[in-house]
């Protein structure tokens, strides 16, 4: 049996055509949007002049905000467009919705940093809501862009109405088990232990699961802007994704407000919920002229020849590793990350099984995802690991907040160096693979992704690797280039 045949194929997004973008669309993860060119950046130093609720998005055009930006789709997620609405079908966590601060610069949201975001909308509470922050230039002709993001599940936020009935003492998690406010670590044994939430008063309530649960009418979401860990002086775009129900989201308004109404017995007592930790998303290297390769596993037989480029380029990289390829004995997987790691090359996570995580129905199948493989790494390699790649990706709050209960603040990888083998290696035209890693660093990304799935993309790992060394870069480890404290010492960097 083969093990990641699939690979982590980044995603191209679809936009609505009459948008006017900055350069050419690229393939890239979710939060790759782009901006409108219609109107001149003005208020990355924006003041805030009043208590007076800062109005984002009403929906009232079909292709721009209330500030005159761009909002819409991406990954071809369907919509509807009505008169101050938007609805929204998912039916992958990837589909995102984007309501956008500026089109050329950095927007700046610190004096509302302090304040709320609010939602009003109708459907599914399934899904995440994300601040997009820029790259480091302010300039969507940079890689990457957006620069990171950071997320929360909509569903912890939801107020809800006393018509809804709900126990107010007791919490709802996705296990049906009652919660424990002292409870807040889970074991990561060979056995699956009880999976505990900590209680989080005025967050989520027990319900039955399945469509019933859905209220009708208008719903209300207040999210501290606090609970994002981004840089509120480069903002770029709200975002709606890491759907994980096939539910319609229906969005009325989106604002930020000073306050949040007080508790009473028509809001159930809405208390707003703490911040759950979260993993840290990186796509980028922070060690000035460092570069580093994230290498996804791949076919068993081609395992020796990227080892010997390895050797020859003298070069060491980071390789995300699915747990149940070390399992199968036949793929030899395990005496060959073993020499690896003997080597000096870091071996990090990538899943069990390869699923898209926050496409899995409950956390309970997210946290196997994660223990399963923690315990494969202990057995069968004697590590641990705090990095993680998520397959294909993909990433929301749900799995980002399941990798920080069991993994003390977690680097969550992705990239902003695609070599597009996803889509090249098996056509007729597999040098694109190397036109688009040039392409990328070009940009100026600095952390890559690729797979040793095809011949032609391992072929194309020494042009890869001269190509970085005559731009100046260091190569290493990707805990390397993050300045990890625990990483060991860069020779020569």
């Amino acid at each position: 049996m083969h093990w990641l045949f699939i690979g982590c194929a980044a995603l191209s997004l679809s936009f609505p055509t009459s948008a006017v973008f900055h350069g050419n669309v690229d393939h890239g993860h979710w939060n790759e949007l782009r901006g409108l060119t219609h109107r001149d950046s003005s208020n990355a130093s924006q003041i805030k002049k009043s208590s007076a609720p800062f109005v984002i998005d009403t929906f009232k055009n079909p292709t721009r905000n209330d500030l005159g930006f761009w909002h819409g789709s991406g990954e071809d997620l369907p919509v509807e467009y009505g008169p101050g609405f938007i609805r929204l079908f998912p039916t992958d966590p990837d589909e995102n919705f984007h309501t956008q601060f500026d089109s050329n610069a950095c927007y700046s949201l610190v004096p509302w940093h302090n304040e709320y975001l609010h939602v009003i909308f109708e459907g599914t509470d399934k899904y995440s809501v994300s601040f997009n922050q820029h790259n480091d230039e302010c300039s969507s002709q940079r890689s990457p862009f957006p620069g990171i993001a950071d997320s929360v599940q909509a569903e912890r936020y939801v107020v809800h109405p006393a018509s809804e009935a709900y126990d107010s003492d007791d919490d709802w998690d996705e296990d049906g088990d009652d919660d424990s406010d002292d409870d807040d670590d889970v074991k990561a044994d060979a056995g699956r232990k009880k999976h505990k939430h900590r209680k989080h008063k005025g967050g989520r309530r027990k319900r039955p699961h399945g469509n019933a649960h859905i209220p009708a009418g208008p719903r209300e979401l207040y999210i501290p802007l606090s609970h994002f860990n981004i840089d509120f002086n480069r903002v770029v775009s709200i975002s709606f994704h890491g759907f994980y129900t096939k539910e319609p989201l229906t969005l009325h308004h989106v604002e930020i407000v000073p306050n949040v109404p007080a508790p009473s017995q028509e809001n159930s007592h809405y208390r707003v919920p703490g911040k759950l930790p979260s993993g840290r998303l990186v796509l980028r290297c922070s060690r000035p002229n460092s570069f580093a390769f994230g290498i996804d596993d791949g076919q068993p037989q081609y395992s020796q020849q990227v080892m010997r480029i390895l050797d020859d380029e003298d070069v060491r990289v980071t390789f995300f590793v699915v747990g149940a390829g070390l399992r199968d004995r036949t793929t030899n997987f395990t005496e060959f990350y073993r020499e690896m790691l003997r080597k000096g090359h870091q071996v990090a996570l990538h899943s069990n099984t390869h699923p898209k995580m926050e496409a899995l129905p409950t956390l309970s199948q997210i946290d196997d995802e994660i223990i399963q493989s923690m315990q494969i790494f202990r057995d069968r390699l004697d590590i641990k690991s705090s990095y993680f790649r998520p397959p294909f990706g993909t990433v929301a709050a749900r799995m980002r907040q399941e990798l920080a209960r069991h993994i003390p603040n977690p680097y969550i990888v992705n990239w902003s160096v695609d070599v597009e083998d996803w889509l090249w290696a098996n056509t007729t035209t597999p040098e694109k693979q190397l036109e688009a890693f040039v392409r990328s660093v070009g940009k100026g990304g600095n952390l890559a992704v690729m797979h040793y799935l095809n011949p032609t993309t391992i072929g194309y790992l020494p042009e890869f690797i001269r190509h970085v060394k005559r731009a100046g870069y260091h190569i290493m480890r990707i805990d390397q280039c993050m300045e990890d404290a625990s990483a060991p010492p860069v020779v020569n960097g």
